[in-house]
């Protein structure tokens, strides 16, 4: 895996009106380059919020990279909103996560978790499912007391946990961006790519 992204991905990915195809390409040959690592396209004056998306595509993470990602973006979505955080289903779900992180890290690639460690991260998800969705019912329907943003971040700890990695991670990173007051969003969002740029430098330390 070259863990680079190619000016074609990203002009697929990100072209609109106001970031077009011409100046994108611009951006890739100042490094005379055709792909580029997250490092660098972290650096490049591209839309925040584009950027985040990009940097959390498949192409720059393994899957026990995307776990370790989506579980610090689950732990900062609950720690956004003390009611969901105090929670005893999202702390032992969280716990399930960081059992099964540890526990994956350790496995020969395509070996299956430990049945007892799946089981625990399914039962406590199914938990806060349990907890959640009446609330994002409530919102949909203009009827719940709930804030947002309190939804939002029993929403990342779910996502977390969803079976494609990259899929998961991307849900628990909006979710935690969302978890947060709107004012405080395009920090949220600098904090989760740096994040991502934290995980590419630890790979090539």
């Amino acid at each position: 895996m070259s863990y680079t992204m190619s000016v074609d991905r990203v002009i697929q990915l990100a072209r609109c009106d106001d970031f077009p195809e011409a100046k994108i390409r611009e951006m890739f040959a100042q490094y005379s380059a055709t792909e580029l690592p997250l490092e660098i396209l972290a650096t490049l004056p591209i839309p925040l919020p584009v950027k985040v998306y990009l940097a959390l595509q498949d192409e720059f993470f393994s899957e026990t990279e995307f776990r370790e990602l989506s579980l610090a973006f689950a732990k900062h979505a609950a720690s956004s909103a003390p009611v969901v955080g105090s929670n005893h289903f999202v702390s032992s779900t969280i716990n399930a996560y960081e059992q099964a992180l540890v526990e994956t890290r350790s496995l020969p690639r395509g070996v299956a978790l430990n049945a007892n460690i799946r089981q625990q991260v399914e039962g406590y998800r199914g938990a806060v499912k349990a907890l959640m969705e009446p609330l994002s019912q409530g919102l949909r329907s203009g009827s719940s007391g709930t804030p947002l943003h309190t939804v939002a971040a029993y929403e990342a700890v779910w996502f977390a946990g969803y079976e494609h990695y990259g899929i998961a991670c991307r849900n628990a990173a909006s979710c935690a961006v969302a978890a947060v007051p709107k004012v405080e969003a395009d920090a949220a969002l600098q904090w989760v790519l740096d994040n991502a740029v934290a995980v590419t430098k630890a790979r090539a330390a």
